[in-house]
């Protein structure tokens, strides 16, 4: 009876250690997304509708609106030559390559080798003579198979998926973002250009006006203060000029970093800003 107990123990134990075991095999629970408490309306206004965002949907060309053939020229060397579009590209890239490494893992894997030899035997005896050389062939095929009894291996795509899916909405977004400071840093200067060039023509304008007073005060007509506010406006005006340029110099910059560029080998000729909209009503 005492034996009898003691192997039960035994058995019991072993049983223990045996059920430790195969939990510490297995995977944690599945995660599940926890609900929040929502409400279809605000107190204070009507209905709303919740947000889907679609980030890895591509937005079409959405700058041909604007009808200018140099802005489409533009963005369209974005996704080739800027460097930081290239970066997350390859981070997505990577991701997606990440999420098939982890899918392979699902099926068996096949391995085969071929090899092949050729040689001649030595010959028994002196009055025999040495066969003739052969080829021998070998071949060899190995299947090898890892079952995913605890879910890890599901759980590792489940989760590369999810990074390439978040990889596919940072590399559109990255690129809606480059497009969109393209097209807002070419209409600012073209803006730019106008300004300047009506800076110009007003600082013309004043010259002309400047050179009026300073005869008008030679001849004894006009004082010595109008002559100081001719020149006043004149000066002013020129100096706007000039500040204008630099502006417009710091927007050609960030568009030629935008299309991959050095700034020293890009230019944008002025040109007044003629938009044609396109949009449907």
């Amino acid at each position: 009876m005492a034996v009898m107990k003691s192997c039960l123990l035994r058995l019991g134990g072993a049983a223990a250690v045996t059920a430790l075991l195969l939990s510490g095999c297995m995977v944690g629970p599945r995660y599940v997304k926890p609900q929040a408490a929502d409400t279809p309306a605000f107190k204070e206004g009507g209905e709303w509708k919740v947000a889907q965002p679609r980030e890895d949907l591509p937005r079409g060309s959405w700058w041909e609106m604007f009808g200018d053939a140099q802005l489409n020229d533009l963005i369209a060397r974005i996704s080739v030559s800027n460097e930081n579009l290239r970066v997350v590209e390859a981070q997505y890239r990577e991701a997606v390559a990440i999420a098939d490494q982890a899918r392979a893992q699902l099926f068996p894997t096949l391995t085969g080798t071929v090899s092949a030899s050729r040689g001649r035997s030595s010959a028994l005896s002196p009055s025999v003579g040495a066969s003739p050389p052969a080829t021998s062939y070998s071949a060899s095929l190995n299947a090898t198979w890892d079952a995913d009894l605890w879910g890890r291996i599901r759980s590792t795509l489940a989760a590369n998926e999810a990074s390439a899916q978040a990889s596919a909405g940072d590399l559109a977004s990255a690129l809606l973002s480059a497009q969109a400071q393209l097209a807002q840093d070419y209409f600012s200067l073209r803006i730019a250009d106008a300004q300047k060039r009506l800076l110009e023509e007003t600082a013309k304008a004043y010259e002309t006006s400047l050179n009026l007073t300073l005869n008008r005060y030679k001849a004894g007509v006009a004082a010595k203060s109008d002559v100081v506010t001719a020149q006043t406006q004149l000066v002013s005006t020129q100096a706007a000029a000039i500040d204008v340029g630099v502006l417009r110099a710091q927007l050609e910059h960030a568009i030629a970093v935008l299309t991959g560029v050095p700034p020293a080998q890009f230019s944008v000729a002025a040109e007044p800003l003629a938009v044609q909209s396109q949009a449907r009503h």
